[in-house]
């Protein structure tokens, strides 16, 4: 398994469930994943629950699921806030849903991954995750 195979699958179904952290307690929620240049962005405000979460902690866990449960992606990593605004903007701009943000509003968070580990996982796999070969970005 390369990264290659990671975005691929990602583009084939790029929505996920993000797991933060709100104190001792798990928070999932699903997330739309922006490939760009080969890399893994998601976006969010500091005002929603999640964006606190993830100013305070940013240890997170994402899990895609193939679209017949054939095969999962679990992706452990570190979410880093980014200050891109050639990124932020061109998301802006074909995200129906960011267009009330600006590249200067301090409540758009651009969100990147750091320190990444990823698994590929399938039933065969369900007892033997030890075993499962891992891809670090």
């Amino acid at each position: 398994m390369e990264y290659k195979d990671i975005l691929e699958f990602i583009g084939m179904q790029p929505v996920c469930t993000l797991a933060s952290c709100d104190g001792q307690r798990a928070q999932v929620r699903g997330f739309l994943t922006n490939i760009i240049e080969d890399k893994i962005y998601f976006t969010t405000s500091a005002n929603k629950n999640v964006g606190k979460q993830l100013l305070k902690n940013q240890a997170v866990q994402l899990c895609y699921l193939a679209h017949d449960f054939s095969k999962m992606l679990r992706i452990s990593t570190t979410i880093k806030i980014l200050d891109d605004k050639k990124i932020k903007q061109h998301l802006i701009d074909t995200r129906e849903y960011l267009k009330d943000f600006s590249v200067d509003d301090e409540e758009f968070l651009l969100l990147g991954l750091s320190d990444s580990k990823a698994t590929f996982w399938t039933l065969a796999d369900n007892l033997h995750e030890d075993d499962l070969e891992v891809v670090y970005f």
